[in-house]
């Protein structure tokens, strides 16, 4: 009888090593079949760039979670839209076939496809206004934009226009929250963060001078006359990065601007969005009653907002 029983418990020694060789081949056909989810992942090495550099601009973007392959597709391909209709940008044939194209395509067609552009066009990666890159951080992501595109106001368009939908339906973006500008970038050390912070600032700020250098003053453009007085606040995220602390960052940000600008934290303004991630520090300016208006670029919360109804109505 207590060989039955084991027996039961046991099982058909057949049937267990069946079972067991059929767990251990599951999921790994050499690559002749993929989920959609694994053939996401693989896309996302092969379309994404995986390094920033001094002079970057573009925009950080966060998504929701675990929503990374869609979200950066989603974002591409209202790029493209905001691209065309604001700046007259056409995309290349290319570029927007991959950005409509279907997730579930074969991979390895896909792969071949991309390394096949890549060899007949060797500027492809230059000549591509919008191109996402990996943060490797979860939730975050870069796209990084080329001339003529601006990305503080390409940002607060698709701000306004998510702010002004009026129905579910034509939303735009369903994985996509906040929008960060970043109108120029350099290294993270002290003199890269105050020389993107200089470049920056100058359209907007009086600076103060540097010792023995009054070249902000005299070489500065400044289309518009004498700069008004704006009041500031500085907003700031570091991200994977230990050598600056938030203090330190603030301070060196607001030791270049002058006197006559005064910090408010209420109402600025003008906000200046510092970002810095690893090894490099990027800085815009925008508007601090439209930032704040717009749900400080989070496109989520914009959409989520109940309709306006006119007086008429």
């Amino acid at each position: 009888m207590d060989s039955t029983l084991r027996k039961r418990k046991d099982g058909p020694g057949p049937a267990n090593s069946t079972r067991s060789a059929h767990k251990k081949s599951k999921g790994g056909s050499a690559g002749r079949w993929k989920t959609p989810h694994q053939k996401a992942k693989i896309a996302e090495k092969v379309e994404l760039g995986t390094t920033l550099a001094v002079g970057d601009q573009g925009i950080w973007v966060t998504h929701a979670r675990g929503m990374q392959y869609k979200a950066i597709k989603e974002f591409t391909e209202l790029c493209v839209e905001y691209g065309r209709t604001m700046y007259g940008i056409e995309p290349q044939g290319d570029d927007e076939e991959n950005a409509a194209g279907d997730e579930h395509q074969d991979i390895e067609a896909s792969i071949e496809a991309e390394l096949s552009i890549m060899k007949s066009s060797g500027k492809r990666d230059t000549n591509q206004t919008f191109k996402p890159v990996s943060s490797g951080v979860e939730c975050l992501f870069f796209m990084k934009t080329m001339d003529p595109v601006q990305p503080e106001f390409l940002a607060r368009k698709m701000c306004e226009d998510a702010r002004d939908c009026q129905d579910q339906r034509q939303r735009k973006c369903k994985y996509i929250n906040r929008l960060t500008p970043v109108v120029n970038m350099d290294k993270a050390t002290d003199n890269g963060i105050v020389k993107v912070a200089r470049t920056v600032l100058l359209p907007w700020f009086e600076l103060k001078d540097e010792e023995g250098d009054n070249s902000d003053k005299t070489e500065a453009p400044d289309p518009a006359g004498p700069r008004t007085p704006y009041t500031y606040a500085i907003r700031h995220n570091i991200r994977n990065h230990t050598t600056f602390k938030s203090g330190e960052v603030i301070q060196k940000v607001a030791g270049l601007i002058d006197a006559q600008h005064s910090v408010n934290l209420g109402k600025p303004d003008k906000v200046i969005l510092v970002e810095i991630f690893q090894l490099f520090c990027g800085i815009s300016v925008v508007d601090g009653k439209e930032w704040e208006e717009l749900k400080r670029y989070n496109m989520n919360e914009l959409y989520s907002l109940p309709p306006v109804v006119s007086n008429k109505e």
